[in-house]
């Protein structure tokens, strides 16, 4: 099950107290210092929204797993609903995703759920949803419930960066304790020592090898202190720690010595058995006329330390971006939407002010990827011809604004600022490139231009992945144009035959002695119609075959279905069904058409095959497939399109995995399973979604697609 109920609290306050209480647990939420009390605050807030819409509500945090898969990390124990990680919620994840977190139904309308804005999770993965079941919804708990997720997803990100912060500094303080101890001890060499007492040096400050060649290697029972003459490896098993004593070595050593320098010991007993080392100190040389210049090294060993700090954390946040970049690849998301949140994040890692990625064709013409509302300008296919020619592959090449070559490459893509970084990502046909711009008076700094230039990687990835969804397209469409072959052939041949049977008499009143010319006249204008017919035949079959290059546009949809009546028209006239089309002229979607097309041309020939008993058996009575389109009711700006059929429906253990490629219920010669796949794929790329379901007469196939572009 996806859920189970608990009995739900019902406090007795009126709606004013109740939404008093409400900001209260607001409040307490955005004064949260830890992920306790936060969670304690998302709890009441849970339970106070319950008592508002006198229904039952879940808060949960979620992550995502390596694999692209949401998890829940954590979820409210007051609000009366409990939500489980199972195929129930991770489809509705996924529709809600795509609806940019919009509230959205669970299938069967079991309950709804909404997400924290994207923007609050680039850094940690971490969304905050909020289920709500309940019988009538309610506009001021939408705003409540909105408001409340977009805060909670700040809050874990505001905590989970001063936990980063705070280990961060307990790191750096050890360090620098470590080093200012050594520093105030003025040692010249740290050393440690076996248990057997035999001493190693393991590290040398202020050039003192000399030192370090004397004691490394000694033993500790041949070190004398203070003037006892007690050797140092019995006295720290006595004390356990000495410190800034003389320490005595042995004549040999002692000879060797600087002239009128005298040698200092610090050491320690580490009582743990497991020590390798048990004994660790240092040793201080002390010049007779002059006191220990203990910070000698100071100034070089901080710099040393805050050089060191600023590369890792550099090394951190590039492995963070990384490790983000890698989560949206393995996203849910369609590959349009990947490359732009892409581009956006090594945008914001550059210091780029705006970006876009480019594509020139093969046919030469330049196509800008991302973002999508971008055209590109006259220049643009010389200004990547320019780009490719200067930078080799791997290579980002760098131009400033001020310089005729960065401003033309700045001018044709519409960008601004004070320097162009371009960078190369190679694939298998057309050349793509990633350009951006910086308005830092200083430019883009050199190991930013190195992250972006590693980070390119994860972008070609994307792009690989959309070249071979518009491969696997193609394919599916040829595969579907050989399905129709038959009636293709059927419909040449109506017009060749009445073209032979024209021809024929042609010859006729050619031979006769009374030649008729009307009749004539008549005859060859009708071959000129049927040639005409069979020209019409062939080029939609070439349009419907050609590569689609990903241009979308504000498309007519009753104009769409028409040409693909007109290719599939043979297919229902021969299998018996039906086409009904309700479609006003003013309905409209943003689509690129033959991909629209190639969509809409296969759930016709999967709804023919479900009515002909293909995949599934059924008892035909009438074979009637209806279309029907208009603006969605419930969400400003989408179109939904519905194809609906007589056939026997989706069966409850296949609707759920549909979508999935290679997945089918039809034979080999029928279908390879990767049709709707590639229909969800397309679709999804149009910043739309597909939804399956059944009627009262059959099944039905959904596509919500947006009226505009994004």
């Amino acid at each position: 099950m996806a859920l189970q109920d608990r009995p739900n609290e019902k406090p007795e306050a009126s709606p004013a107290d109740l939404v008093s209480s409400l900001a209260e647990a607001s409040l307490a939420l955005a004064r949260a210092a830890s992920e306790g009390e936060a969670y304690a605050a998302l709890d009441m807030a849970a339970h106070r929204l319950a008592a508002l819409s006198s229904g039952r509500v879940s808060i949960c945090e979620l992550g995502m797993s390596p694999n692209g898969r949401a998890l829940i990390l954590w979820q409210s124990s007051r609000g009366g609903l409990s939500i489980g990680e199972d195929s129930l919620f991770a489809e509705w994840y996924t529709r809600a995703s795509r609806m940019g977190g919009e509230m959205t139904p669970a299938r069967g309308h079991i309950w709804y759920g909404l997400l924290s804005a994207d923007t609050l999770n680039d850094e940690t993965g971490i969304r905050v949803a909020i289920f709500l079941k309940f019988d009538e919804m309610k506009e001021e708990l939408a705003a409540h419930a909105y408001g409340l997720a977009d805060i909670a997803a700040a809050v874990a990100l505001r905590i989970r960066k001063q936990k980063a912060a705070a280990l961060e500094r307990r790191r750096f303080d050890g360090m620098y304790e470590t080093t200012r101890a050594w520093l105030e001890l003025g040692a010249d060499i740290v050393w440690e020592a076996s248990p057997e007492g035999i001493l190693r040096c393991r590290r040398i400050l202020n050039r003192r090898g000399d030192i370090s060649r004397l004691v490394d290697g000694m033993d500790l029972r041949s070190l004398r202190i203070g003037g006892g003459g007690q050797s140092l490896l019995d006295f720290l098993e006595q004390q356990g720690s000495v410190r800034h004593m003389r320490a005595h070595l042995p004549e040999d050593a002692q000879g060797r010595m600087s002239t009128g320098e005298t040698l200092y010991v610090s050491a320690t007993a580490r009582r743990s058995p497991d020590e390798d080392a048990p004994y660790i100190g240092t040793f201080t040389a002390i010049g007779r006329d002059a006191p220990s210049d203990g910070t000698r090294e100071t100034a070089t060993m901080l710099l040393q330390m805050r050089g060191a700090r600023i590369r890792e954390e550099q090394h951190r946040r590039e492995a963070e971006a990384m490790l983000q970049g890698l989560r949206l690849l393995l996203s849910q998301d369609s590959s349009r939407e990947k490359m732009s949140r892409l581009v956006g994040l090594v945008g914001e890692c550059i210091g780029s002010s705006d970006a876009c990625v480019a594509e020139k064709g093969l046919d030469g013409k330049v196509r800008i990827l991302v973002p999508q509302q971008k055209s590109p300008g006259p220049g643009a296919a010389a200004a990547l011809d320019f780009i490719a020619a200067g930078a080799p592959r791997g290579v980002v090449g760098v131009y400033d604004i001020d310089a005729a070559e960065g401003r033309n490459i700045a001018d044709a893509f519409g960008l601004e600022g004070c320097q162009v970084a371009a960078l190369a990502l190679p694939l298998r046909g057309d050349a793509a490139f990633l350009v951006c711009v910086t308005r830092r008076a200083e430019g883009f700094a050199p190991a930013d231009l190195d992250f972006a230039d590693r980070f390119a990687l994860l972008l070609r990835q994307a792009l690989l992945l959309r070249e071979e969804q518009s491969h696997l397209a193609q394919t599916a469409k040829m595969a579907a144009l050989g399905q129709m072959s038959a009636s293709i052939a059927h419909e040449l041949r109506q017009p060749l035959n009445t073209i032979s049977l024209a021809v024929q008499n042609l010859e006729f009143l050619l031979e006769s002695l009374d030649f008729d010319r009307e009749a004539a006249a008549k005859k060859t204008k009708r071959v000129l119609a049927q040639v005409e017919r069979a020209s019409d035949v062939i080029d939609r079959m070439r349009r419907f075959g050609r590569k689609s290059v990903g241009e979308h546009a504000s498309l007519v949809l009753r104009n769409v279905i028409e040409n693909v009546e007109a290719i599939m028209h043979h297919v229902l006239l021969r299998a018996g069904v039906r086409l009904e089309v309700e479609i006003s002229p003013d309905v409209t979607a943003y689509a690129d058409q033959l991909q629209l097309e190639q969509v809409i041309g296969n759930l016709l020939q999967n709804a023919v095959d479900a009515i002909s008993g293909i995949g599934a058996k059924h008892e035909r009575a009438e074979g009637l497939i209806k279309i029907t389109a208009s603006p969605s009711p419930d969400e400003k700006g989408m179109t939904v399109l519905r194809v609906e059929d007589s056939g026997p429906g989706f069966r409850p253990e296949i609707a759920e995995r549909v979508l999935e490629p290679f997945f089918t219920t039809k034979s080999a010669e029928h279908g390879t399973g990767l049709g709707l796949a590639i229909c969800d794929a397309i679709i999804r790329e149009s910043g739309g979604r597909i939804e399956i379901g059944n009627h009262a007469a059959g099944g039905f196939v959904q596509i919500v697609l947006p009226r505009q572009p994004a």
